[in-house]
């Protein structure tokens, strides 16, 4: 536009200096030609101009005078009349600037129109971009905590706003932008109380887990012989948090989780200590009763649990611990009953034998009655043991050699006797 009013103002400058140039005396044919292309030309392109705008009845009215100047000039060069042909060129042209003028004011008007339009498009896709990012900032949420949400339809009314924004549809835009709004608020509604019910779902379970471990600890304290104050304070724990965990108040289910972790912690740090404690008493028990009685296959049983019980302190596997120190304190139990009871009968049948004869043959009769006890009891645990079957063959021959010399020779018979005693012991720790 601009080059083409630049075009018109020169075809005036020109036409000026050409008619500045001519004296009323002289007119060429040539020269006239030139004025009435000019002028011609500068209609023609106004022409052109106003069909492309949406010019006003003023500015039309406009064109028919300056076209109206042409026809004037044209009749006043034919008649030689330069001065009147003058003043029809410069009105000509003169209206035609003005129509120019006007043309690139309407245009103006347009552009800035038009700007101000793709201003408000532009800004409409900023918040329609800004509202894609929160939906999507939604869904992250959702997917995060495992939450399930449909948001199928306001993703749908983004696909249709963008075509809107295509297609400048500026009124369908607004209402499009509002119903997003209205379904992004209704989506996170929905995943606010999704949210919540997740929240309570997820602090009830959490209360549940550690009600098991509480149970878990409460028999661990029992089988560890804890102090009652102890023991009370973690039935009180585990009272207060069943008692909010049928709730769906998620604050004090957590606040009651955390008091007891926090005694769960206090005594998780001596429990190992305790453990070991304990452990050290059932050790000075094992080598108690090694002292009495060291032939006794169940010791060798003791011996290995607390190897086992060692291994699992120095690892810090406190249950696994526990549950060795219970059976090996069974079975130390059952040893010194056993002992008890073996040292009760020997007893027993010391003082028969001194009841019954104050005779050292009687004393070797008893002995030998032991002894055979002992070797019938051998028979059935020697099982295929070639060994201890040869072994225990001599012994009763030997026994029976004893009983031969007990009348006759009782020291002879007492040598014997030794001799199978020794015999028994090698046979027990052969088949151990």
């Amino acid at each position: 536009m601009r080059k083409k009013i630049t075009s018109i103002a020169l075809f005036a400058l020109v036409a000026s200096m050409i008619m500045g140039s001519i004296p009323n005396y002289v007119y060429a044919d040539s020269q006239s030609d030139s004025l009435i292309r000019i002028a011609s030309q500068a209609r023609d392109q106004v022409k052109i101009q106003l069909s492309k705008v949406d010019a006003t009845q003023e500015i039309k009215d406009k064109f028919k005078i300056g076209s109206v100047e042409i026809r004037l000039l044209i009749e006043a060069l034919k008649n030689e009349d330069v001065p009147t042909a003058r003043q029809h060129f410069l009105s000509a042209m003169t209206i035609f600037n003005e129509i120019i003028q006007q043309i690139s004011e309407i245009t103006s008007t347009s552009d800035a129109t038009l700007s101000s339009s793709q201003t408000v498009v532009l800004n409409i896709s900023h918040e329609l971009d800004r509202l894609e990012r929160y939906i999507d900032r939604l869904k992250g949420i959702a997917i995060k905590n495992g939450i399930d949400i449909d948001s199928s339809y306001v993703d749908k009314l983004i696909d249709k706003a963008r075509n809107e924004i295509e297609e400048e549809n500026s009124a369908a835009i607004t209402s499009t932008i509002k119903e997003i709004k209205q379904s992004i608020a209704d989506l996170n509604n929905s995943l606010r109380e999704k949210t919540r019910e997740y929240t309570t779902d997820r602090a009830k379970s959490l209360a549940e887990k550690h009600l098991e471990d509480l149970d878990r600890l409460i028999v661990e304290t029992k089988d560890m012989g804890v102090s009652q104050g102890t023991l009370d304070k973690l039935m009180e724990a585990r009272e207060h948090l069943n008692s909010v965990s049928d709730a769906s108040d998620v604050p004090q289910i957590i606040d009651q989780v955390k008091k007891l972790i926090s005694i769960k912690k206090q005594f998780e740090d001596t429990k190992i200590q305790r453990i070991q404690v304990r452990a050290n008493q059932l050790e000075s028990t094992y080598e108690r009763l090694s002292n009495h009685a060291d032939d006794l296959p169940e010791l060798n049983k003791a011996e290995n649990m607390l190897l086992e019980l060692r291994a699992l302190i120095s690892e810090k596997k406190s249950y696994n611990a526990i549950r060795v120190i219970n059976s090996l304190n069974d079975l130390l139990n059952e040893i010194e009953n056993s002992i008890r009871t073996e040292e009760e009968v020997t007893a027993s049948e010391d003082k028969k034998i001194s009841n019954l004869a104050d005779s050292k043959i009687e004393r070797i009769k008893i002995k030998i009655d032991r002894l055979e006890t002992s070797m019938n009891n051998l028979v059935d645990e020697i099982e295929e043991n070639a060994a201890a079957k040869r072994w225990l063959d001599n012994a009763f021959s030997l026994l029976e050699d004893a009983k031969n010399h007990v009348d006759d020779s009782p020291e002879k018979a007492l040598k014997i006797i030794m001799s199978i005693e020794q015999i028994i012991k090698r046979i027990q720790i052969t088949i151990q």
